[in-house]
């Protein structure tokens, strides 16, 4: 007979025995573990709290643990494979909020201890957020940091804030509203609030509806908006509490960014299932904020010609007027501008204006500052416009590099720097690079490039 084989059924009937004859009292867990053949931890040489560090310092951790059967260690920090080793050296490189889990292991199975450190002085102000959607339709999005200091690109952001936890599938936008960050993602955890400067995350969704996410909306203190494929969804932002109301047009790409205006919101509804003409919506916000509204409750909008087969976005200027691109059927192209009492004026710009960079992203190239200067991209080059002066023949810059070209957003302008950033990728998806200009002159400030399959969305200016 193999008396290896014998062994485990004969512990764990002496353990059943003993147990069964002890009294709460007189066991604790440390005891219970070894009478039943688990590793048992020796007490006080796991942290019972958690951890806070500074940059530089380290902790190791140096379990004492013993067992009947051989032991084996395995260290994950965040979800990672760390070390199979007995021991475990924690170093504090940058700042971070990491969760530490030891696993220890026997042939009768295993005992798991958990461990949080927080390594102070998380800042992110100093440079911009990288929106990245991941695989789009399979992986979690990611936030990465670009540092204009020195130049440098931390990935992996928001997990590495966060004891590895992540966002939702394919991030697309993000929203500074009120001073917090709303991410909001595909699928899965579809919005999450995040505090801009540190990333820790304040509160997230999981699953809102049944529908694609696309872009959050702030409508006042208590409520926003999230568009997507074909409804848009009224969120309470103290409790997340959804009501996802009635199309506004029988969508089929769905209702992608959005602006609230003078007591208005204003949805671009860029593509029509039904193949009626895509355009801008205008829904009154005290329709949308009224309390007995309910899910079969169609809300009431004003269409404006304004077609948005291109997709579009919006920039609110000083002069107190909206200013957005309609995209026809057939390829034109025009600045509109959209004045207080919903009037409009069209202004053609150059035909080989790019609505998106990307047949899945559905936020256009378009962006501008709050004085009525515009940017968009064409013919694969950068364009400053304005108002006056819609198609410009002479391009900002004329920077190229090859094997690039412009991905997701593709550009997005910093007015508080005066700074315009391009995210471009390579055909493989797996180079990216980004690129600093003056958005007055077009000089180029900085670039850099980095590997890996992060798939930039959007920029955040923090």
């Amino acid at each position: 007979m193999n008396l290896k084989q014998l062994f485990k059924p004969l512990l764990f009937l002496t353990a059943a025995f003993v147990i069964a004859s002890c009294s709460t009292d007189d066991c604790d867990l440390d005891h219970l573990e070894k009478l039943q053949g688990l590793p048992a931890l020796k007490a006080g040489t796991f942290p019972e709290e958690d951890l806070t560090l500074n940059v530089g310092e380290k902790y190791v951790y140096s379990p004492k643990a013993s067992s009947p059967l051989d032991i084996y260690y395995q260290w994950y920090q965040n979800g990672e494979d760390m070390s199979t080793d007995p021991s475990f050296t924690f170093n504090a490189e940058r700042p971070s909020r990491s969760k530490v889990i030891l696993e220890l292991s026997n042939d009768l199975g295993k005992v798991t201890l958990e461990n949080k450190v927080t390594v102070r002085g998380a800042d992110y102000s100093k440079g911009c957020l990288i929106i990245n959607e991941g695989w789009y339709g399979h992986e979690s999005g990611s936030i990465s940091y670009y540092n204009y200091e020195n130049n440098s690109i931390e990935h992996w952001c928001y997990k590495n804030q966060n004891f590895g936890d992540k966002l939702g599938v394919t991030s697309q936008s993000a929203t500074l509203w009120n001073g917090k960050l709303y991410v909001c993602s595909k699928q899965n955890n579809q919005l999450v609030v995040i505090d801009p400067k540190t990333l820790y995350a304040e509160k997230s969704s999981g699953t809102l509806t049944n529908y694609q996410a696309y872009e959050f909306i702030g409508l006042n203190e208590d409520y926003g908006v999230i568009t997507h494929n074909g409804y848009f969804t009224r969120i309470n932002l103290k409790t997340f509490e959804t009501l996802t109301l009635t199309t506004v047009g029988n969508t089929y790409a769905g209702t992608g960014s959005g602006i609230v205006y003078n007591g208005k919101l204003l949805l671009n509804v860029n593509a029509s299932r039904w193949g009626g003409t895509p355009n801008i919506h205008v829904i009154d916000i005290n329709d949308l904020l009224a309390p007995g509204l309910q899910p079969t409750d169609k809300v009431e909008c004003q269409q404006l010609d304004i077609v948005t087969y291109g997709g579009t976005r919006f920039v609110q200027c000083k002069d107190g007027n909206l200013y957005t691109v309609e995209t026809t059927k057939e390829g034109i192209n025009n600045l509109v501008q959209i004045k207080p009492d919903l009037t409009f004026e069209k202004k053609e710009m150059r035909s080989d204006y790019s609505p998106s960079s990307f047949g899945a992203y559905r936020e256009a190239t378009f962006c501008g500052t709050s004085d009525g200067t515009f940017y968009y991209i064409a013919g694969g080059k950068i364009y400053r416009a304005t108002f006056d002066n819609p198609a410009p023949t002479e391009a900002l810059t004329t920077y190229t590099k090859d094997g690039y070209g412009f991905y997701g957003a593709g550009i997005r302008v910093n007015p508080q720097t005066n700074e315009l950033l391009a995210m471009y990728l390579t055909s493989e998806y797996n180079k990216n690079l980004i690129v600093r200009f003056n958005a007055t002159t077009g000089e180029k400030i900085s670039e850099i490039t980095y590997d890996g399959y992060y798939f930039p969305a959007t920029f955040i200016f923090n």
